[in-house]
């Protein structure tokens, strides 16, 4: 009887705690956080070649050498062998992977000019010949025609643009032109004075330019005087006019070469 009492009280407890039981396991399955979703790698971006033409690819989170080599298409043991690794070792989110090479990234080059200096002139030095003569002007224009002949007698000076004598000449008549060979090029004034008895109908002072190379020619025209001097005075006549040959080829020669230095300048 006292058997039957305690099964009895065992089942009723068992009706009022079974559902208890349920009810608060239920309560804690509702009270539990959801699972969170796994984290899904960073999708794979196609990298370009640098400038040394290898093509690198940066680790991101979540991914291994197997997906890498998946997703690129590069196989795996050329992953291995490219960044000295295996396969299953840990993969450092940031390092650089090297997945291949390619053509190395070109800038075009820039075209630059150079301005191309302008040359310096240079100045040319040598020589050159001056001839001279004296003619019979007999219709008095200055220009010597086929029946003019050469006159004797007339003194002709050769000087510098700084007044220093060059060469002086008395004409026979006969041989002229007389040519001042081998002259250094540069500015020349040469003077002439009429021979005895003659009136000069040119101008008798000539400046000129010398280049290298040139052979100048100055003809200075003369015709007869009407009035005839005596011996006497012919021969110091003759003496004052070297000297003043001299004087007016020195002038004349540094006048020519001031007027061109003021026309350079100018």
């Amino acid at each position: 009887m006292t058997h039957k009492k305690s099964e009895f009280a065992m089942r009723i407890l068992a009706w009022v705690a079974l559902p208890l039981v349920l009810g608060s396991l239920r309560g804690l399955a509702l009270a539990a956080p959801p699972d969170a979703p796994a984290a899904q790698p960073t999708a794979f971006q196609t990298p370009t070649p640098g400038a040394d033409g290898r093509i690198v690819y940066v680790i991101q989170s979540g991914d291994t050498l197997w997906r890498i080599s998946a997703v690129s298409g590069v196989p795996l043991d050329q992953l291995e062998r490219l960044n000295n690794i295996s396969r299953d070792a840990p993969l450092s989110v940031g390092r650089e992977l090297v997945l291949g090479f390619g053509e190395a990234a070109t800038a075009l080059p820039t075209l630059a000019f150079a301005a191309t200096p302008s040359p310096t002139p240079i100045a040319l030095t040598g020589s050159g010949d001056i001839c001279v003569e004296v003619f019979h002007d007999i219709n008095g224009d200055a220009s010597r025609q086929e029946t003019e002949g050469l006159v004797a007698g007339g003194q002709i000076v050769v000087a510098q643009a700084d007044g220093t004598q060059a060469g002086s000449y008395t004409t026979d008549g006969t041989s002229e032109p007389f040519c001042f060979a081998r002259l250094t090029s540069g500015d020349y004034n040469i003077a002439a004075a009429a021979p005895e008895g003659y009136n000069p109908t040119s101008s008798m002072n000539t400046p000129l330019r010398l280049e290298p190379g040139d052979k100048a020619f100055v003809a200075f025209a003369v015709q007869v005087s009407q009035q005839q001097s005596s011996g006497s005075s012919s021969s110091r006549s003759s003496s004052l006019g070297i000297l003043g040959l001299v004087l007016l080829a020195a002038a004349g020669g540094m006048a020519f070469y001031l007027s061109r230095q003021a026309r350079q300048r100018g």
